[in-house]
């Protein structure tokens, strides 16, 4: 083995120790959570997740607002940090940002990818999520993003876009507005490129299942992610 490989298999260690830990403190704040005890009363098993990862610092993340659930699923809670490439699970409508990942980022893109969520908490529905539940999370996130320190977030969630805006957690903003119709009714999407207070960069595109024309969608991408490197 060649001493940058044995000095990254090293890193890697030290990253999944960090995750594991924080992974830990999760799960201590699931017990103080509110949506644990709609779990509680209404006989679900949803608990939660921290983190799909390649274990690498310096590689993109795909953040949204909280991890789903189906009604009658159960879901154990994520026990241990993983190797894991984003691109081999199942990542359902998400797939579809496949073809612009690439066609912006080039095709190792999706390799170097990992994948998490403002809230760790799974539910059935976002309103279900709390602002105690959220609160419970933050301190964990921002230090996930100090450990895995992400060259750039990609966030497809309106939801968590509108609260980070409406929270102050969100600086530097550049946007466009987007005119396009619906049917009938014009519409505006309007995608941003910004930082969160932490430093870290992010830009807020169309989740994949928005209904929107394919030449605004081209265009969001466009403005987000045409001539950066991630």
């Amino acid at each position: 083995m060649k001493k940058a490989d044995r000095e990254l298999t090293r890193e890697n260690k030290k990253v999944k120790t960090i995750l594991d830990n924080l992974l830990a403190e999760l799960g201590q704040a699931y017990d103080q959570s509110n949506i644990k005890q709609v779990c509680l009363k209404r006989g679900h098993e949803w608990h939660y997740s921290l983190i799909t990862t390649t274990m690498k610092k310096g590689g993109p993340l795909i953040l949204g607002f909280n991890w789903g659930a189906s009604q009658d699923e159960k879901y154990l809670p994520q026990a241990t940090i993983i190797e894991t490439v984003f691109k081999s699970g199942d990542v359902g409508s998400l797939s579809r940002i496949f073809p612009y990942c690439e066609k912006y980022f080039g095709n190792d893109f999706l390799e170097r990818t990992s994948q998490s969520n403002y809230c760790f908490f799974r539910s059935k529905n976002e309103s279900e999520i709390t602002s105690k539940d959220i609160a419970l999370c933050e301190q964990i996130f921002n230090r996930l993003i100090e450990v895995i320190e992400p060259s750039s977030i990609l966030c497809f969630s309106s939801k968590l876009r509108d609260y980070l805006f409406s929270n102050g957690k969100v600086q530097a903003k550049e946007s466009i507005k987007i005119s396009y119709k619906r049917g009938s009714v014009q519409m505006t999407y309007e995608p941003i490129r910004a930082t969160l207070t932490s430093g870290a960069e992010i830009m807020f595109l169309p989740h994949p299942n928005y209904p929107m024309k394919k030449e605004a969608r081209d265009e969001a991408w466009k403005f987000c992610c045409d001539g950066r490197v991630l």
